[in-house]
């Protein structure tokens, strides 16, 4: 066996009639390294970009939520529900919270927005992004908000400026139904690194928010959160079975599902169209292996005048196109090595300021380059079936006669 795989070799750097270094070797090398390359660069840079997403939805949303089935009206502040969703296994935080729509004016605009009430000692999530200013106090004259840092830029307001929140909810007075209004302090500005998130919400102290809405110790549901983002959906399951009838709970799958949905979509019509790269790479090697062949008709004439059986000389191709295999895939492998280090330690280009994320994020998955690598292999190998079959099946007095 090794001395087929010598002589496969020696068959493979002298491809030509004439025992040279055959350009088609060369490039089916190039074109094996460059599409594994590619490939596996793509898959990185998009499943870097896809656990930065789920950080920045981690920052902003919880990992799931409890609200009315209905999605209708306030729901009574049950300290026994509050206890039961704690109890659950995997939930290691819970938090009652208030969510509505409102209009916001300040001084030179006017925009809907989404208010989210908290308690006061439930604001240490809103404490970990804030990146103005302080959060709401007590003891300030007037109730006071933190606003998303993109809102606020939208509003034009700054932290010690004033807006007023306007409440959809009617309340009557000499003049009739008027929807009811109340001015507050911006304390400070919250990024979560979610831009949808930071340009329509803004944190307040739920008394302050139920003042508003008129409700009387009621709240929209609970936020939970478990251990990871991958345990939600299982934690979710169990959590529907303990609630009533009145209840629902939903993951971060389902509120982020178009976002995350189409981000799957993208990376298979990705891994689709580069795969057909490699796969004309593979193509490129059988038509080399073709070639050769054709050129070492002679050799494989002499060869079998030797006494070497049909066998061999099929084992000969195959080894060839194994070696070239082998050759492509080290290249790529080392392609792909230099692009990793290149983009998350030496590359100095930046993406612009819209981007929250200002360099391009990079992760390595193991089963992405099992993958491809594996497939590649399979690929290469079927490509060397035909050519060693033509290279068994020739007539050696033929050849030598040739």
């Amino acid at each position: 066996m090794s001395t087929v795989r010598s002589i496969a070799w020696r068959f493979m750097m002298k491809g030509t009639e004439k025992g040279q270094f055959s350009l088609m070797t060369f490039f089916s090398w190039i074109a094996i390294g460059v599409g594994v390359a590619a490939m596996g660069g793509l898959l990185s840079v998009m499943y870097g970009f896809e656990s930065s997403l789920k950080t920045k939805v981690l920052n902003a949303y919880p990992h799931m939520i409890v609200s009315p089935k209905d999605g209708t009206g306030p729901i009574a502040d049950n300290l026994q529900v509050f206890n039961q969703l704690k109890r659950q296994k995997g939930v290691i935080k819970v938090v009652p919270y208030i969510e509505r729509e409102m209009i916001l004016q300040s001084s030179s605009r006017t925009l809907g927005g989404v208010i989210w009430g908290l308690k006061e000692n439930d604001f240490d999530r809103v404490k970990k992004g804030l990146v103005e200013g302080i959060l709401p106090s007590k003891t300030s004259p007037l109730p006071e908000v933190v606003l998303g840092r993109e809102l606020a830029h939208r509003l034009n307001v700054d932290p010690g400026e004033k807006i007023k929140i306007i409440s959809p909810t009617a309340k009557t007075g000499v003049m009739g139904a008027v929807p009811k209004s109340e001015t507050f302090k911006v304390s400070g500005l919250y990024a979560s690194g979610h831009y949808d998130f930071d340009e329509q919400y803004l944190y307040l102290e739920m008394e302050d928010a139920q003042e508003l809405l008129n409700w009387n110790q009621q709240i929209s549901g609970y936020h939970i959160w478990t251990p990871s983002l991958e345990e939600a959906d299982e934690v979710q399951k169990t959590t529907s079975l303990v609630l009533g009838k009145e209840l629902k709970a939903e993951s971060w799958l389902v509120f982020n599902s178009a976002l995350f949905q189409s981000l799957k979509l993208e990376q298979y019509c990705m891994s689709t169209i580069l795969s057909f790269a490699i796969l004309i790479a593979v193509m490129n090697i059988v038509i080399t292996l073709m070639m050769h062949v054709t050129h070492k008709r002679k050799n494989i004439g002499v060869l079998r005048a030797l006494g070497a059986s049909s066998q061999q000389i099929r084992n000969i191709f195959m080894w060839q196109g194994a070696w070239m295999g082998i050759v492509g895939l080290s290249l790529g492998a080392l392609l792909t090595a230099i692009f990793v280090f290149y983009v998350k330690y030496l590359s100095k280009y930046q993406l612009p300021e819209i981007y929250y994320d200002r360099t391009i994020p990079i992760e390595l998955r193991p089963i992405s380059f099992v993958l491809i690598f594996g497939g590649a292999i399979i690929f290469i190998f079927l490509a060397t079936l035909l050519p060693a079959k033509k290279a068994a099946d020739l007539d050696p007095i033929e050849a030598i006669r040739e």
